[in-house]
């Protein structure tokens, strides 16, 4: 067993209520599987925010192991996570 420290950004905070959470994992848990712990924790608001509520697909945010970018996008959700590690969760902004 281990613990991770997850940060949220912008609506994530929002709908976590909390900048940030200290979570137990388990040794080789994934990042996809955080972000199911994550729901199951913070609710249906906050699952709004990381899947498409149609199509249960993930959104397209930007999720920081470290300094490492995982990408929902490209299907990074399997990287392991460590005992220790910082998980940083942030939705994409845009602007022009």
């Amino acid at each position: 067993m281990g613990r991770v420290k997850v940060k949220f950004f912008a609506h994530l905070r929002q709908a976590a209520g909390t900048n940030e959470a200290d979570i137990e994992i388990r040794e080789g848990e994934t990042v996809e599987e955080l972000i199911k712990t994550l729901t199951e924790r913070f609710g249906a608001e906050f699952e709004s925010r990381i899947k498409d509520p149609t199509t249960g697909a993930f959104a397209p945010f930007l999720i920081m192991v470290g300094r490492e970018e995982i990408s929902t996008v490209r299907g990074d959700l399997k990287h392991r996570l460590s005992d220790g590690d910082v998980v940083s969760l942030l939705e994409p902004v845009g602007g022009g």
